[in-house]
């Protein structure tokens, strides 16, 4: 059993890193490389293989994540990029759906905060670019981590 621990860890770690290298991408020039995301999405095999998801629970959260980020994208009329819809995608994945909603509402309010203190400190406009895939990165790492603990703590309070 502690090797699967193990490889959970470095796993999360090697997620962590390479949610960061996009998150930074975002940053720096507002786009979410698809051959990075390509990466992110096809090395969800791994969790599948130490037995953190099951396939159905794959697609599922793959399904949520896009799905949710195209509808947003559709709605929005643009406004939300097609490199956050695909990345949102393969974040789910990874997770899977319990651990994809808590990492989605964790984006949205880290995403809300830093906006509103823009607007209000910063003077910015409503119509000002804000990259959304930092906050989903740190959405995902905090959920591989303690998404199901967090999910589980809401289930508890039902």
């Amino acid at each position: 059993m502690m090797g699967k621990e193990w490889a959970f860890a470095l796993l999360g770690l090697w997620f962590v890193w390479r949610l960061s290298e996009l998150a930074l991408q975002d940053v720096r020039c507002g786009l979410l490389y698809d051959r990075l995301v390509l990466i992110v999405a096809l090395s969800a095999v791994y969790p599948w293989n130490l037995g953190r998801n099951s396939l159905d629970d794959m697609l599922a959260g793959a399904l949520l994540g896009g799905g949710l980020f195209l509808g947003i994208r559709w709605l929005s009329c643009g406004g939300m990029g097609w490199g956050d819809v695909k990345l949102a995608g393969a974040i789910g994945l990874w997770l899977g759906v319990k651990p994809m909603v808590v990492a989605v509402l964790l984006a949205f309010g880290l995403g809300g905060i830093v906006a509103l203190g823009l607007l209000l400190w910063r003077g910015y406009s409503c119509s000002a670019k804000l990259p959304f895939g930092p906050f989903l990165t740190i959405g995902a790492s905090f959920a591989y981590w303690f998404g199901m603990d967090c999910w589980q703590w809401y289930e508890r309070l039902l």
